[in-house]
């Protein structure tokens, strides 16, 4: 698909890439993530830690950074079709204790070709203790067309037998080699090109299986969250490669890059987790 293709596409349609996956989308609905907007340009969101949205050192980020982006997009999507770009999510707190995350946003710059929206992130029992603090930042592409309503709130894994693990249900799966893998599009994860919401679970998931193996031990708390989004993914199978791990003390750091196989292995997103080995499951 051209370039020119993929603009006309995006002005015939207020959904933009996204209308063939209109209801069918999962990057917030599975989380029963619930945005609300305040004003054009402040939105709060709520998501619930499910068991599933965690792991042995705490609260997944990867939940976290969907639902500010959820939270995000309920301002400005509403107003132009948009690329993101960079996703950066600081965990202050591993949240064992913690029931449900309240997020509050707002969009802190906005210009002609660029978007930038932050969130904080506090127990919504306790608005004093802070939970975490992201930033997104998003590129512009056309303004959106008229007929834009934003996604009702998802129920989450209502109605499940099996709650499966969370890159499972993104239609992530464990190859031959190790490495994990996205197969192919789908409308549940995006049908002409991957969905962010994807990218976020399935590279977690690889780092915290590398740096598990690196250091010996699952307990890992994450504290720093940073995904980089180059170009789409197009084709699939997307494949989640480990390509750094660094330990240093309790600290390590994994780089996972994110290929796009069926297209010549194109690198197409990146994401640094950095973690802190706990002395015991925290869950």
């Amino acid at each position: 698909m051209t370039e020119s293709r993929s603009v006309r596409r995006e002005l015939a349609d207020p959904y933009g890439e996204w209308a063939g996956t209109r209801g069918v989308l999962m990057s917030y609905r599975y989380l029963a993530s619930r945005p609300k907007a305040i004003d054009r340009d402040h939105a709060q969101g709520w998501i619930a830690l499910r068991p599933d949205l965690r792991h042995p050192g705490g609260a997944l980020a990867a939940p976290l950074a969907i639902a500010m982006l959820d939270v995000a997009g309920i301002n400005v999507d509403p107003i132009n079709i948009l690329a993101l770009t960079q996703i950066d999510v600081e965990v202050l707190d591993p949240s064992s204790d913690v029931e449900e995350v309240h997020l509050v946003g707002h969009v802190t710059c906005e210009t002609r070709s660029q978007i930038f929206t932050e969130v904080r992130m506090h127990d919504a029992a306790d608005p004093q203790r802070a939970i975490g603090f992201g930033t997104a930042n998003w590129s512009v592409i056309v303004p959106t067309p008229e007929g834009f309503t934003y996604p009702e709130p998802g129920t989450g894994i209502e109605g499940l037998d099996v709650v499966p693990a969370l890159y499972e249900a993104y239609t992530g799966r464990r190859r031959d080699d190790g490495r994990l893998e996205i197969p192919s599009l789908a409308p549940e994860i995006g049908t002409d090109r991957l969905h962010h919401g994807p990218m976020l679970v399935v590279c977690e998931a690889a780092a915290l299986q590398a740096a598990a193996e690196h250091v010996g031990t699952d307990t890992l708390t994450v504290e720093h969250l940073g995904l980089t989004i180059v170009r789409p993914g197009r084709v699939g199978p997307f494949v989640a490669d480990p390509v750094f791990i660094g330990a240093a003390g309790r600290s390590v750091a994994v780089r996972v890059e994110l290929r796009d196989e069926g297209n010549g292995g194109r690198l197409f997103a990146a994401m640094l987790l950095r973690m802190r080995v706990v002395d015991r499951c925290t869950t």
